[in-house]
């Protein structure tokens, strides 16, 4: 396993939630606009700060996401999992081992992916030697990739990863873009742009993942017929996530596994590499 490729699972992890919860700051929604257009704006973030209060409410979801990032050549990592914050932020889902480069780590090609606590696992399989011997999880806390700032960045934004719905006021535009079928859901599409300097506490996130060139993010949004996110795009320079929500309300408990069962490779990361040998 290589340094760099440890980036691209985090990221899965985190950047949804940095995304969606750090626009913290900034001017009312529409900036100079004309009255019409800033009513109409006003209209559409209304309906999208009803559908997060609906989602808040559910404390989980199922979700399918893939995240590109600078490096990765533009393959997008792929994660499917249980997105959880009723009780604290936590993730638990399966990643491509190819993707991760963590082939030599598991025999079946998928590697479990946790997050827990500020800190992220990955399922292997025990080796009988060498530095993970025993081990059947790898241990990484999200400085290692992020830096401190950026780490608090993560930890400062609501849990809630439609959370930051609400904070669309300090979009420079929000506008209504049709109808579409998302998933077999009818799902009213909406699409919000948040300038740099609105950004608020996931601009240090995203600054430490990448997306160089960045002036702004750009929020595609789903609502479905009841009133849910069905899915989120969003694009920071050259970093993109992809979110569909399957369903809400999810119960599922996620632990961060036995100590005695996992390897710490936290300095490791921050050292430049890790592997068994």
């Amino acid at each position: 396993m290589k340094t760099g490729t440890v980036t691209a699972g985090i990221a899965a992890a985190l950047i949804v939630t940095a995304g969606l919860s750090g626009c913290t700051s900034g001017a009312s929604v529409g900036g100079s606009v004309g009255k019409q257009a800033v009513d109409s704006a006003e209209t559409l973030v209304a309906a999208l700060t009803k559908a997060s209060d609906e989602a808040s409410k559910a404390g989980s979801a199922d979700i399918r996401m893939s995240v590109t990032m600078p490096g990765t050549g533009g393959v997008p990592t792929q994660l499917n999992g249980v997105y959880s914050w009723g009780n604290g932020l936590a993730m638990e889902g399966e990643m491509s081992a190819k993707d991760l480069q963590m082939e030599d780590l598991v025999a079946d090609g998928t590697i479990t992916y946790r997050l827990v606590d500020g800190a992220y696992y990955y399922g292997i399989d025990p080796a009988p030697s060498g530095p993970f011997a025993g081990k059947s999880w790898l241990k990484v806390e999200a400085s290692a990739v992020l830096g401190e700032k950026g780490a608090a960045g993560m930890k400062a934004g609501n849990n809630d990863p439609t959370a930051g719905l609400k904070s669309l006021k300090w979009a420079s535009n929000v506008a209504k873009v049709g109808t579409e079928d998302v998933n077999g859901r009818s799902a009213v599409h909406y699409r919000a742009t948040v300038p740099l300097d609105k950004l608020g506490d996931a601009k240090s996130v995203f600054g430490a993942i990448g997306g160089s060139g960045a002036t702004e993010l750009v929020s595609d949004i789903w609502v479905d017929d009841k009133g849910m996110p069905a899915r989120l795009n969003q694009t920071y320079g050259d970093v993109g996530v992809n979110v569909d929500f399957v369903s809400f309300g999810v119960a599922k408990q996620i632990a961060a596994p036995p100590a005695s069962e996992t390897a710490d490779i936290t300095e490791l990361i921050k050292n430049g590499g890790a592997g068994q040998g």
